[in-house]
């Protein structure tokens, strides 16, 4: 049921008829989309795993699962996945986990101490295939020019929201990256298509981090310098808010979870942190 979801608060029929007053021939693309993710929506519903309480004690966190270095096939692994990794994401206020990532152009490894040793860290963890981030990034890009001097802006690249040989592929730009290699491919070609202007850093590929911080397929964090999760950004691709502009579809279906993650937008927070500062 819906309403015993840690995810979402409506009933299948509301939102089916939310959506059905959408459908026109020249809006066919966008409710493809909107129709992927109701399905993954009421898959995710049906399995109840959560109240949204605080009483519960949170399971102990891993960095591997019986997900971790495989393609998303379906909306059934799909909805899976992130249930399993539900509480497995840090929350605001609490000690960031640890990762080593690989520069995508140095191909150096780099440790989550030196991204935020100077200023906090914006972490955005995605993937080309995420049609989400793809969407989106024209709402970044001026979060990213208003804040740059003040927080350190990194794209972690994950395993694809969408991939040609797994879940949605009509959605998808490349095939799910079978080797470190070939992920770095997919995040060259990421950056080059979508002219990202900051750093990227590659996940392995067993997911390690990705998993740890149950980002996939598309979150936002900020770390500050002492190593404190300060922003915890709500599971993607509904909860993704970056900033005034975009609102991620069915976005308002999501439970608050006030206890874990922030309810504002990235670039809300970002300013208010900034104030709170000076």
């Amino acid at each position: 049921m819906l309403s015993a979801s840690p995810f979402f608060r409506s009933r299948p029929g509301e939102i089916f008829r939310q959506t059905s007053c959408c459908l026109s021939v020249a809006a066919l693309w966008c409710v493809v989309k909107v129709v992927f993710q109701i399905l993954l929506l009421l898959t995710l519903s049906v399995s109840g795993i959560a109240e949204d309480s605080t009483s519960a004690k949170d399971p102990e966190p891993f960095f591997q699962d019986q997900f971790s270095g495989k393609t998303v096939a379906d909306i059934e692994m799909a909805s899976d996945l992130v249930i399993h990794r539900f509480y497995n994401a840090p929350c605001y206020g609490t000690k960031a986990p640890g990762f080593v990532l690989t520069d995508l152009d140095s191909g150096e490894s780099v440790f989550l101490e030196e991204l935020h040793e100077k200023k906090p860290v914006v972490l955005l963890f995605s993937s080309y295939g995420c049609d989400v981030m793809r969407d989106s990034f024209q709402y970044v890009e001026p979060v990213y020019s208003k804040f740059r001097d003040q927080f350190e802006f990194v794209m972690i690249y994950i395993r694809e929201g969408h991939s040609l040989d797994g879940l949605h592929p009509d959605l998808a730009k490349v095939a799910d990256p079978r080797t470190s290699l070939e992920r770095r491919d997919a995040a060259l070609l990421c950056r080059k298509e979508m002219k990202i202007p900051f750093r990227i850093l590659i996940d392995s590929i067993d997911d390690r981090t990705a998993t740890r911080w149950g980002a996939w397929p598309i979150r936002l964090f900020v770390v500050d310098t002492n190593g404190t999760v300060v922003y915890a950004g709500k599971p993607g691709p509904w909860g993704y808010h970056p900033g005034q502009g975009f609102a991620a579809d069915l976005s308002h279906q999501l439970r608050k979870h006030e206890d874990r993650f922030n309810q504002e937008s990235l670039e809300k927070f970002l300013g208010s942190y900034q104030t709170s500062k000076n």
